[in-house]
């Protein structure tokens, strides 16, 4: 069985013709597929991607495998391959950049727990370094796997100060996008107005009112009825939140409306049924969804 030791507690190990990983002695995971490491000499090519992430989605995933490329490496060389990029990743202080966020923050996680000091030392710098970038794609994946809860109440006011103008910026830019042809783009608008929400409802942020401000006028009649009606008929998914912090949030998000825009009046005034005229009591503890966020 081949062995590489990357530090005293990250290992990766060739097992069954497959590249597994270990931290402190313990299977940790399964090596999926390798990515082709970066050329220095073109890096210039390259200089608005920041991370593996961007990198996979903005080139349209040129640098990695496809299903068939990978079976035909031998897999003593992914072995070595995955090796090559976890030890640059180490010695180059967990820079979650370098990996997939899908395999970085875990990992780090893992490591820290296992009493790893500079993962210990990292990983909230990771999360916020990552989170503060914008990217959409790695802050929905750190937001939905609950590693904002590793930051305290003052490290999170900090995250939000920093990186609320720039990521709302980028959802504002992807929706705008998206509502050219938002019969077509339907499913992620909705993701994008979910992520929204969930901000808004978990950290007590107003992004929904700030992305409506700064939405280009020809874009934020229809938004605003598009999000407006997913909001009142609960079609969103993905969270378990109390029918009276809902209800305010809906209700004041409305009466901003009303206030600012009064042309948007009669499509407010079709919202004749479902949630902004429910019958329900704020005291009534109603959930959608399934995954808790308190």
């Amino acid at each position: 069985m081949l062995k590489f030791r990357i530090n005293d507690y990250l290992e990766l190990r060739f097992e069954d013709s497959k590249t597994n990983i270990y931290v402190d002695n313990e299977l940790f995971i399964q090596c999926k597929y390798l990515l082709l490491n970066f050329s220095t000499n073109n890096c210039g090519d390259y200089e608005d991607i920041h991370s593996i992430d961007e990198a996979i989605e903005t080139l349209d995933k040129s640098f990695e495998f496809s299903k068939t490329e990978r079976n035909s490496i031998p897999p003593k060389v992914q072995f070595w391959g995955h090796c090559s990029n976890l030890q640059a990743w180490c010695e180059n202080q967990y820079n979650s950049s370098l990996i997939h966020s899908n395999l970085a923050f875990p990992l780090l996680r893992k490591l820290a727990e296992a009493g790893n000091f500079l993962a210990i030392k990292v990983f909230k710098e990771e999360i916020a370094k990552r989170f503060e970038s914008g990217y959409i794609p790695t802050v929905t994946f750190l937001l939905y796997n609950g590693y904002l809860n590793c930051l305290d109440k003052e490290e999170l006011n900090c995250v939000f100060a920093q990186s609320a103008s720039k990521l709302i910026q980028k959802i504002i830019k992807e929706l705008s996008r998206f509502m050219v042809s938002y019969f077509e783009n339907y499913k992620r608008i909705k993701e994008l107005i979910d992520l929204v929400l969930f901000i808004d409802l978990k950290f007590n942020q107003n992004f929904l009112i700030d992305i409506v401000k700064h939405m280009p006028q020809e874009s934020r009649v229809a938004f605003t009825k598009f999000a407006i009606l997913h909001m009142n008929y609960k079609e969103f998914v993905g969270y378990m939140i109390p029918f009276g912090k809902y209800y305010i949030y809906f209700e004041q998000m409305i009466d901003f409306l009303y206030e600012y825009y009064t042309h948007f009046g009669d499509m407010l005034k079709l919202l004749d049924s479902g949630f902004y005229n429910s019958p329900l009591s704020l005291d009534e503890k109603l959930s959608f969804g399934s995954v808790s966020y308190e």
